[in-house]
């Protein structure tokens, strides 16, 4: 025996929960003799009755309760069921493709992905954590993160953060070494070179409208802000990096801020993307991070 349609048991749930064959009309939209007719064919193709009946009231058979519980259950399932498809046709989908700095991407983003990739299950990520400014295109990158002063190109830019170059130490070398009271007494000291870009390797700071050049010395030099960052936690001199790199270590205590008076020029973070319109799930990500930055 092939199993009732669907309309048919939807039918008689209704009117059992209904306790109305009226009332059940009026809840899927059909005439009170469509549901009774309908009633009568379920019970027909199950070849018992589900329902007691007179004039004035209405109650289950013993086989009628075990169907209703039955069939509430499945019911309940496929509504379930479809449910969840059209949610997820909401969820953004499909593989999204980031870039970003090194120091930036181990401080600023890889904390949370975690929590996004739970939230958006249905996202493909490829982070791409490399100093190197890769070609957005050629590469297939959606989103990159840049750190500085974004100059005029084809990409779309957007500032997601404040930032600027600061000076920093670790309290142990400045125990060890003193703590500089002029921008002269950096010549005394151990800095950390950073030869990723010229900014690392002639420091310009700003004091209100004073600006002075400082070409760094030291017995080391790196080419990315995670080393740097390390060696100076580890009190091997100071360094003058980007302030959003350095945060979370300076809140942890494990650096200060020197001369906080000499600044590097205010710069940024900023999100590039290709010239064109970029998919959901970039959109939430961007979105997700802006939230936990803010």
């Amino acid at each position: 025996m092939n199993a009732p349609s669907l309309h048919l048991v939807q039918t008689f749930v209704a009117v059992v929960e209904h306790n109305s064959f009226a009332r059940a009309a009026d809840a899927l939209g059909i005439t009170p003799s469509s549901v009774s007719r309908f009633i009568k064919a379920l019970e027909q193709q199950l070849g018992t009755q589900l329902l007691n009946r007179t004039t004035r009231a209405m109650s289950l058979t013993e086989s009628g309760k075990r169907y209703f519980s039955e069939c509430h259950q499945a019911l309940l399932l496929l509504r379930n069921a479809a449910e969840t498809v059209r949610d997820e046709q909401k969820l953004p989908y499909g593989e999204l493709v980031v870039s970003a700095p090194v120091a930036f991407g181990h401080t600023h983003i890889v904390p949370y992905l975690s929590a996004f990739l739970a939230a958006y299950p249905r996202v493909q990520l490829d982070l791409r954590l490399t100093d190197d400014y890769a070609d957005l295109v050629a590469d297939g990158i959606m989103l990159a993160f840049r750190i500085g002063r974004m100059k005029d190109s084809s990409l779309i830019a957007h500032k997601m953060l404040e930032n600027r170059r600061i000076l920093v130490a670790a309290p142990a070398y400045l125990e060890k070494r003193g703590v500089p009271q002029a921008l002269e007494d950096l010549n005394q000291h151990e800095c950390i070179v950073s030869s990723a870009s010229q900014d690392g390797l002639l420091w310009r700071l700003f004091s209100g409208a004073e600006e002075r050049t400082l070409a760094p010395k030291g017995s080391v030099k790196v080419d990315n802000a995670d080393a740097a960052r390390r060696l100076c936690t580890d009190a091997h001199g100071i360094a003058f990096h980007s302030a959003v790199t350095m945060a979370a270590a300076i809140a942890a205590g494990s650096l200060v801020q020197v001369l906080p008076q000499w600044t590097g020029r205010e710069t940024g973070v900023y999100c590039v993307r290709p010239n064109r319109r970029i998919g959901q799930a970039a959109t939430v990500f961007l979105e997700f991070l802006s939230s936990r930055w803010r």
